[in-house]
């Protein structure tokens, strides 16, 4: 307590919870007597009375951060990586009096990543901090029974399978480098058990289609003098236009005219230029053999983030037409192991792959024209994993292709 001249101080110096309370100073002249009240309230230092810790948890798994701090007039807002986090479907966040909560509902591998939450009042603020780390399913999201067995089971199947209409016509289509070529290689290296190159296929990474003739590639099986009872058809693959606004890869218009029967064997596809009925190589009487029966969407998982909307758009002309003509239709992806390290280091593990799961979710939300499709994910096979040991070794039988795939919905 100090006096200087009329005026009086009191100090209190670290003040603590036990020194609130009513404060009076009286003072006397003589016979006279003042005196003055105040209330000093301490307000307790902003800090944290309960934290989160890192987490571990398996993809599809909810993820809950919880914190609370000693006063309730504070805000709050949460961070990943430094970057500012907001609400979605997936993430959501609540203030309940002095705790705060962050919910992700199906942690994805995406939401790997360093989480703070960042407690402000006025001047005053405190963070807290903490790791989540989301590793593969820790088991299948898809169950397959793919053994040795099943595989021979269904090439008997195939082999045997008598089609009233004979051969059924399957086109493939899709964007440029996604492996459509390479799948009929792969179905015709199956059968008849020998490296084959049916389908010239160009590199994924070259950008641009080297499928140019309309083609039907028919499958011969092994040891006997007998064809599959289907064919398959390859297109040019599907590309954005250019900068000039000039056509590039198949035009829509073509691949539809093939569905119709329309196409004749060996036209040469010219984006420019897609083949009308004045045309002399028309098809105009096509047989019903001519048509396609079934039409097949292959799609890189490596790729479909960055496919243009220009693409998309051709695919769904394309997908739509198909559904008007009563076509069935199926989805597949391609390049996993590209995409993928876990199914790239054993097949077996596809299925446990939370990108692979994120791809196959991530297609139909790219095309809207996709109400609901589960992609089935599809190993493209190179040289020498058509080696019995180089495949025997992953998955348990020798040349045992990985052939999943699913019907499409049909159109509104």
């Amino acid at each position: 307590m100090v006096q200087d001249g009329m005026k009086f101080v009191l100090r209190i110096r670290n003040v603590q919870g036990s020194e609130e309370g009513f404060y009076k100073i009286k003072v006397k002249y003589y016979n006279e007597e003042v005196g003055s009240t105040a209330m000093v309230t301490v307000k307790e230092n902003l800090r944290v009375s309960r934290t989160f810790q890192d987490v571990k948890a398996s993809a599809g798994q909810e993820v809950i951060l919880k914190c609370e701090v000693n006063r309730e007039d504070v805000t709050a807002e949460w961070k990943k990586d430094d970057k500012l986090l907001t609400e979605g479907r997936n993430v959501v966040m609540e203030q309940r009096g002095k705790e705060f909560i962050l919910k992700i509902k199906h942690a994805q591998k995406s939401d790997t990543g360093f989480y703070t939450c960042l407690v402000k009042s006025g001047s005053e603020e405190v963070k807290i901090s903490a790791e989540v780390a989301v590793e593969e399913f820790d088991k299948e999201w898809r169950i397959l029974n793919f053994s040795l067995q099943t595989r021979n089971k269904l090439e008997a199947e195939l082999t045997q399978f008598r089609p009233k209409l004979e051969p059924l016509r399957i086109l493939l289509y899709g964007p440029v480098g996604s492996g459509k070529s390479s799948f009929i290689n792969s179905i015709d290296v199956l059968f008849k058990g020998q490296m084959a190159t049916g389908a010239l296929a160009d590199s994924a990474e070259a950008g641009y289609s080297f499928t140019k003739k309309y083609k039907t590639h028919r499958i011969e099986v092994k040891g006997r003098s007998e064809v599959l009872p289907f064919v398959f058809n390859d297109v040019m693959g599907l590309e954005d236009k250019k900068q000039d606004n000039k056509p590039e890869g198949v035009a829509p218009e073509d691949i539809i005219s093939a569905l119709k029967g329309h196409i004749p064997e060996n036209y040469m596809f010219r984006p420019s230029a897609p083949l009308t009925e004045e045309q002399k190589s028309y098809n105009s009487d096509p047989s019903p053999t001519d048509k396609v029966h079934c039409l097949v969407c292959v799609l890189p998982a490596d790729k479909i983030t960055f496919m243009t909307d220009d693409v998309f758009s051709k695919m769904k002309q394309i997908r739509e037409t198909a559904s008007d003509m009563g076509i069935p239709q199926v989805a597949m992806m391609t390049r996993v192991d590209v995409e993928c390290p876990v199914a790239k280091s054993d097949l077996r593990k596809i299925y446990y792959s939370m990108k692979i799961k994120e791809k196959v979710s991530e297609m139909p939300a790219s095309d809207r024209s996709m109400k609901y499709c589960e992609l089935r994910a599809y190993i493209m096979f190179v040289c020498d994993m058509y080696t019995d040991a180089g495949v025997q070794q992953q998955t348990g039988g020798p040349n045992e292709l990985h052939l999943p795939c699913e019907e499409l919905p049909r159109g509104d």
